[in-house]
């Protein structure tokens, strides 16, 4: 076949374009230093290399979050290290405080530090880092005014609502227990939509059983876990309507919880001074489970016993009281007036609590719009009886919304449950800080701040064991007989009183109640007194089995006590007096100081250790966005060494085709002729 001169002219042409475009191609990966600028360039690369992009920029974003996840990490550590250094400060000046050289004015001056370091732990409680809150839990941010921080000072912890205790006549019982009775298979109570079991017998009470405190708050927590509230209950109390009278009391007189108090005539006189009725009382109190004291003025009390348990079982029962005419005209326990035979029951008080508001409600029936469940709560009649601004009476509806002010509490608002985390893969994630519930709340900071300035202040007392050993504690004071006497001979025991005031916390503002304690050396024994100390509702007596007196709280995260001496040298000769109730609270606050010291070492010990996952994690990603940059750059960069061989050998290529295109190019079609 004969080749013409054009098709010679379109091969050198050809061969001239594809090398100069080659030499383009070469000089772009240059210029640009990458291999592909469109997908034909090379599809699979490409595709590799977009891949490894989205890797890498994954890596970044687990970076980026890794380094917020130290600075939180880094925050809570400063902030649990600030805060036991001022825990260590506190033990420090508790250690001075302690000293028998340290006047009343010493330790309220440290007090008042002591105060400066609660105020300033909040505030490292509520340490931000960008605007964000370190112990929110997931609410590290969105808080209100009423709630403006994790941590508020002056608030309760959680939303409550207290009930009014009940009485009733025993044969005639009140609507809300009929409207209970006559309405299964549902207690007419609902909490936040959950109906409440109807309650049932509480295993103590003699008298409507399934009405009592405890058994309406055993209803009311088998359910907790779908209301999110809880209930707990004041055990009931009754003081006489009058002072104890001189008489005879006999069999039928005076029946408690159905036990007969007189099985024979007795003589009890005015005020009770020789403690006969109490005492007859109180030997019954195994059957009753009710224990007697009476007050300086000569009121007989009643409380259920004391029983040193966590969960106080038995103390919310009914105390069903029954008295003849006599016995009424004598004790005047069911404030029968005119005085009168008389069956009474009474009823402690239901407490509900939650961590969120919450919403209860009761079908109002009649025409007065009775609400029976709010009513056996003793909450029903409007705000009046609720505390709560908004509620109506008879609407059958009550919103727990309002957060109650108390002065030394620190309510925390934030996420209760979960801690912040941070995402470092696709399902993987980190937990960073602790929520502030676990990580300070429940360590007991703020308490032990708290204590440490009430015992350095002189108030709310929980516990005290007297110094002196008695010897016989059924002796009469006046008989020298007791062993106390010969600790302290200038102050000997005398006719007089205790003055004693219990708070309950339980309530905002806290409720005080108060009883002044006779004591009459000729009658009382060191036993009596005890039992009378035993009668103040929150408060537990005893001697223990070396002869030492003890006085607790039924309740040391609900109730505190004070104690005041008038004239009878009591405290004093037992060792029990306000210098030894300080010295032992400070004490106390030792222990506790240590003990939240260690918490606090272990926590921030635990910080530690989550900063060493995120340095492991950080380095691992370290590595992998080397690796992955490192694949990438084989996908995607050009190698300027082979670009430039390439470049100069197509140059070299295109220099010689274009030599020998000018060669052809002088060929005539003489020289074919």
């Amino acid at each position: 076949m004969r080749t013409t001169m054009s098709t010679i002219y379109s091969g050198i042409l050809s061969n001239l374009n594809s090398i100069n475009s080659d030499m383009n191609r070469i000089n772009s990966q240059i210029s640009s230093g990458r291999q592909m600028s469109k997908i034909s360039d090379n599809p699979v690369n490409l595709v590799s290399a977009l891949s490894l992009r989205s890797s890498l920029a994954e890596i970044g974003q687990y970076q980026d979050n890794l380094l917020y996840g130290d600075s939180m990490i880094t925050a809570a550590e400063s902030s649990l290290t600030q805060i036991k250094d001022l825990a260590m400060r506190a033990k420090t000046l508790d250690l001075q405080m302690i000293n028998d050289d340290k006047n009343l004015e010493n330790r309220q001056n440290a007090a008042v530090e002591i105060h400066q370091m609660y105020e300033e732990s909040i505030i490292l409680a509520n340490t931000q880092i960008n605007g964000k809150y370190i112990f929110g839990g997931y609410r590290t941010t969105g808080y209100t005014d009423v709630e403006p921080a994790p941590f508020v000072e002056g608030l309760i912890d959680g939303y409550r609502l207290n009930g009014s205790p009940e009485a009733f006549d025993a044969m005639s019982p009140p609507e809300w227990i009929v409207a209970i009775e006559a309405s299964p298979p549902e207690f007419d109570l609902k909490i936040n939509g959950i109906n409440v079991p109807v309650p049932t017998d509480d295993g103590y009470s003699t008298t409507y059983a399934d009405s009592s405190a405890e058994a309406i708050a055993n209803a009311i927590n088998s359910v907790a876990d779908q209301t999110g509230v809880t209930a707990g209950f004041t055990p009931v109390s009754l003081q006489a309507s009058g002072a104890v009278e001189t008489g005879t009391m006999d069999s039928g007189d005076l029946i408690i919880n159905g036990v007969d108090i007189f099985t024979t005539p007795t003589n009890v006189i005015a005020l009770d001074t020789d403690n006969v009725l109490m005492d007859a009382i109180n030997a019954k109190e195994a059957q009753t489970g009710i224990m007697a004291s009476r007050d300086a003025s000569g009121v007989l009390i009643l409380i259920p016993t004391p029983l040193a348990s966590s969960e106080n079982l038995g103390s919310g029962r009914n105390l069903h009281v029954e008295t003849s005419a006599n016995g009424e005209q004598l004790s005047h326990l069911n404030g029968s007036d005119p005085v009168g035979a008389a069956s009474k029951v009474y009823k402690g008080s239901v407490q509900l609590h939650s961590d969120r508001s919450f919403i209860l409600e009761s079908t109002p029936f009649g025409a007065n719009n009775y609400e029976a469940g709010l009513e056996a709560l003793g909450v029903a009649g409007g705000v009046i009886s609720s505390g709560e601004l908004e509620d109506v009476s008879g609407d059958g509806r009550i919103a727990v919304q309002y957060i109650h002010q108390e002065e030394g509490n620190v309510r925390y608002c934030g996420d209760r449950e979960n801690d912040i985390q941070i995402k470092v893969g696709k399902r993987s994630t980190i937990d960073v800080t602790k929520n502030g519930q676990d990580a300070i709340m429940d360590l007991g900071v703020f308490d032990a701040f708290n204590h440490l300035e009430d015992a350095l202040t002189g108030i709310n007392f929980r516990t005290v064991t007297g110094i002196h050993q008695a010897a016989d504690l059924n002796a009469t004071l006046d008989s020298g007989a007791t062993g106390l006497e010969v600790e302290d001979s200038d102050y000997p025991f005398a006719s007089g009183s205790l003055e004693i005031t219990v708070t309950d916390h339980s309530y905002s503002p806290p409720r005080p109640v108060s009883m002044e304690i006779p004591i009459d050396i000729t009658e009382d024994t060191l036993n009596s007194v005890a039992t009378k100390i035993n009668g103040v509702p929150g408060l537990m007596a005893s001697w223990d089995d070396t002869g030492y007196l003890q006085i607790n709280t039924t309740d040391e995260e609900r109730y505190t006590f004070s104690m005041t001496d008038k004239y009878s040298n009591f405290l004093r000769t037992t060792g029990t007096d306000f210098g030894q109730i300080q010295h032992q609270a400070l004490d106390q606050s030792l222990t506790e100081l240590d003990e939240l010291l260690d918490s606090l070492t272990t926590q921030i010990t635990d910080f530690g250790a989550r900063a060493n996952r995120l340095q492991v994690q950080s380095r691992i990603y370290e590595n992998l966005e080397l690796s992955t940059a490192e694949n990438l750059s084989e996908k995607q960069d050009t190698d300027m060494i082979e670009a430039l061989m390439q470049l100069k050998a197509k140059e070299v290529a295109y220099q010689a085709a274009l030599s020998a295109a000018a060669k052809t190019m002088q060929i005539s079609l003489v020289d074919y002729l």
